[in-house]
């Protein structure tokens, strides 16, 4: 297993969905993912396992419940660390680690 970490910010959209940003190619295709609501983690893994960590400040739990609500997340790539300047977006599939 390969991880790889970086930066992300967590953003409620005008749509209500919860998007986690970050600037740098995660170098993988995402599968699913996993939440550490508490430590504000998010793994994020491809079908080989590999995986790469967004760490971001600890959740609370009105966004915690949104999420698994959801069952999914929005991870969404952009470039030069602006959020109006989306490069490529994915819904994928949620495991959550700790509850808060």
């Amino acid at each position: 297993m390969n991880i790889k970490t970086m930066k992300a910010s967590l953003i409620l959209n005008k749509q209500g969905e919860i998007g986690f940003f970050y600037a740098e190619d995660l170098g993988l295709t995402p599968e699913w993912v996993q939440i550490d609501a508490e430590r504000g983690e998010v793994y994020v893994y491809d079908s080989q396992s590999d995986s790469v960590l967004l760490q971001m400040e600890p959740m609370n739990q009105a966004t915690y419940a949104r999420i698994m609500e959801r069952q999914q997340i929005l991870l969404v790539q952009v470039a030069d660390n602006d959020i109006r300047k989306p490069v490529k977006a994915v819904w994928v599939s949620l495991s959550v680690s700790q509850q808060i």
